[in-house]
């Protein structure tokens, strides 16, 4: 039986790459990797250095998996996130079942490695071998195929952000399966990396987080907080706790204004300024990575900025996509298929997303709201057929967004203003940034990310 990891591009995005301490790797290291991997025997006794291909990028996700430091102790956490069963060694626990790694030269679509009930050889696909995934990602998906030898399958998913897909779940995190692994892998990563880049480490916590929720047909317990995340006109961000008297938590500030967008627990921002590219979005000063924010950026980053400016809006589900026009949307329904439908808006002009059930993966419906104040719904179906029609639901303001945290829906005005929105009904919400705020995207906040060690 074939026992496979699925990238899905909707599900989470692998792309960029990571830098390892050096670019080179020594005569002593690459000895001791070819005496496990005979494969890389005639690089034995010489010094390697990254060129970019294949061979490099195997090199530097089993140095990624060697020589990553950790905090000697790491407790588990109170939630399930973290375990610390796959803790004390990554390198050890790969070479103890994986002895070959046979790069494929063609996978179907999605697919980034696999192995078989039998043997001990992993089959890396081409797509995972580039310079559009990282050392860091790989190593996950190096330590989440190892875990099949052990004996761990996986199931379709019946439920969830990825029902009716084969062999993208497993039953439960307890019982200790790939995915389980997947998670703890980046948790680790997140909460004990001691040399790792900062931005490194929010990225492995937003991937950790949207693996516990998305992998597992009995959903992972995660010590989770729902917040409000605002960017003030001065590139300055801040949380909003509307359950707690509306409290403004100074955290970071933004490279750029812009638009932001959730791509599962990932940030993802679309300057103002379309000279400059959409990128992965990191609210505490953590800095930048250099890995590309899905295909929708990849695309984004390609255009003109004469083009970039013609995109209003963009939602990203777990198995769908729609980029929002002035004029029309444009959706790409099967997660299969790179088949794009569009829809006119038929003389409206759309401006924005309206997240009023809140920002939600399997969900199939969304509304968006035209410059008349009038609101539309949109989505697509189960049998993949996209739709686009007018809402019944009324507003009394434009809102520019809107998104729900916890039981609160909240509005931002396009002069900077929040209001809290029950039925057609809108409350003003007090806080000490008022007229100051251009942008608001849902955030959460974690027990076991933000405790002491």
């Amino acid at each position: 039986m074939k026992r496979l990891v699925l990238l899905l591009s909707f599900i989470v995005g692998f792309t960029g790459s990571t830098a390892l301490a050096a670019d080179c790797v020594s005569k002593a290291e690459m000895s001791e990797i070819a005496s496990h991997f005979t494969q890389f025997r005639n690089l034995a006794n010489k010094d390697f250095c990254f060129d970019g291909s294949q061979t490099s990028n195997l090199i530097a996700t089993i140095m990624f998996m060697r020589k990553t430091a950790f905090e000697a102790d790491m407790p588990k956490s109170s939630d399930e996130l973290f375990s610390g069963r796959f803790s004390q060694s990554w390198y050890n626990y790969f070479i103890g079942r994986i002895d070959d790694l046979d790069v494929q030269s063609s996978c179907p679509k999605g697919v980034g490695a696999y192995v078989y009930g039998f043997g001990n050889t992993m089959y890396i696909c081409p797509m995972m071998l580039t310079d559009a995934f990282s050392a860091l990602d790989r190593a996950s998906v190096f330590m989440h195929e190892a875990r099949h030898i052990d004996g761990y399958p996986h199931t379709t998913c019946s439920r969830g952000a990825r029902k009716g897909l084969q062999g993208a779940c497993d039953v439960r995190i307890s019982d200790g399966g790939s995915y389980a692994v997947t998670v703890e892998t980046y948790a680790q990563l997140a909460k004990y990396a001691t040399d790792l880049h900062p931005a490194l480490k929010a990225y492995s916590l937003a991937s950790a987080v949207t693996y516990a929720d998305e992998a597992f047909e009995t959903p992972a317990r995660v010590d989770r907080q729902d917040e409000l995340l605002l960017m003030s006109n001065t590139k300055g961000f801040f949380s909003l706790d509307v359950t707690k008297s509306n409290r403004v938590e100074t955290l970071g500030s933004t490279p750029a204004l812009g638009h932001i967008v959730s791509r599962a627990q990932h940030l993802i921002l679309f300057p103002e300024d379309k000279n400059l590219p959409a990128e992965y979005l990191f609210t505490k000063n953590e800095g930048k990575i250099s890995q590309a924010a899905g295909e929708a950026a990849i695309e984004y980053n390609s255009q003109t900025p004469a083009q970039r400016a013609e995109l209003v809006d963009l939602h990203i589900g777990a198995q769908w996509m729609a980029k929002v026009y002035a004029d029309k949307v444009k959706f790409t329904c099967d997660p299969r298929a790179a088949t794009v439908n569009e829809l006119p808006m038929n003389g409206a002009k759309a401006v924005g997303i309206l997240y009023v059930n809140g920002y939600d993966r399997t969900s199939r419906l969304n509304y968006l709201m035209a410059d008349d104040g009038n609101v539309y719904e949109f989505g697509c179906t189960e049998s993949f057929r996209p739709f686009l029609r007018a809402s019944s639901m009324k507003l009394d303001k434009n809102f520019k967004r809107i998104h729900k945290v916890g039981n609160i829906v909240v509005g931002l005005t396009y002069d900077g203003h929040l209001f809290q929105i029950d039925g057609p009904k809108t409350t003003a919400i007090q806080t000490a940034i008022d007229g100051q705020i251009y942008e608001i995207a849902p955030r959460q906040s974690y027990g076991f990310f933000n405790s002491a060690n």
